[in-house]
C-alpha cells in the first residue's frame, strides 16, 4: 500500500506524464511530416542538368531487357519518370505525373517510367495509377540505378539531343513544380514517329 501522501502525488504526476508523452509524440509526428514534405531530397543523388545520360535500361513486362533510346536530334525529346511502388512521395505525385506524361506525348515527347521496385509491386502501382505497362521498366541494373539516381525518387528528367539532360524535377511534384514542368514541355515540342522509348537488347 502506498502512503496517502505518495498516492496523492502519483495521482497528480501520472496524468501530467501521460499528457507530456502525448504532446511529445504529436511534436515528433509533425516534425517527421515537415521533413518529408518541406525538405528537398539530396541533390547529390539526383540526375544533373547538362550531363549526358546514356546506357540506361531495365526489364519490361514482356520479360525482356530493354535499353532506353536517347534522342538523337534537337527535335527529339524524352521524359523519364523514376519511382518506387513503396515510396509515399511517388504515390502523392502520381496524378500530376500521369497528367504530365499525357501532355508530353501530345507534344511529341517520348516517355518512359523506370521503377526501382519489384515486378509485381510495380505492376500493381501502374495499374492503380494508369501508367502504361508498355512504357515501364523494372529491375534496372546497377549502372542504371546510379546514373538515374534511383536512391532518390521520384524524379522527372527531361532529356534532349544526344542524351543531354535539359531539366530535372526532384522529389514529389507540387502544383508549382508541375506547372514549371508543363511550361517546359510546352516550350520544347518534339517530333516522334511513335512513343517507343525502348530498344530491345539481344
Amino acid at each position: 500500500m502506498f502512503h496517502p501522501t505518495l498516492r496523492k502525488s502519483l495521482n497528480f504526476v501520472l496524468p501530467l506524464l501521460v499528457v507530456a508523452l502525448i504532446a511529445e509524440n504529436i511534436i515528433l509526428l509533425r516534425q517527421n511530416h515537415r521533413l518529408k514534405t518541406e525538405l528537398p531530397l539530396p541533390s547529390a543523388l539526383a540526375v544533373h542538368r547538362e550531363e549526358p545520360l546514356r546506357d540506361i535500361g531495365g526489364v519490361g513486362f514482356d520479360g525482356r531487357f530493354h535499353t532506353v533510346e536517347m534522342p538523337r536530334s534537337a527535335a527529339e525529346h524524352l521524359l523519364v519518370f523514376t519511382f518506387g511502388p513503396r515510396c509515399p512521395e511517388c504515390v502523392l505525385s502520381e496524378s500530376l505525373d500521369a497528367g504530365l506524361s499525357e501532355q508530353a506525348k501530345k507534344l511529341g515527347w517520348r516517355t518512359v517510367w523506370i521503377s526501382r521496385g519489384s515486378l509485381e509491386e510495380t505492376r500493381a502501382f501502374c495499374n492503380a495509377s494508369g501508367i502504361p505497362l508498355e512504357e515501364t521498366l523494372v529491375n534496372p541494373p546497377y549502372p542504371t540505378y546510379l546514373r538515374l539516381g534511383l536512391a532518390a525518387v521520384p524524379q522527372l528528367v527531361a532529356v534532349g539531343e544526344n542524351g543531354k539532360v535539359d531539366e530535372v524535377w526532384l522529389g514529389r511534384l507540387t502544383a508549382e513544380s508541375a506547372k514549371s514542368a508543363a511550361q517546359f514541355l510546352s516550350d520544347h515540342p518534339g517530333v516522334q514517329a511513335s512513343n517507343s522509348a525502348r530498344t530491345s537488347s539481344p
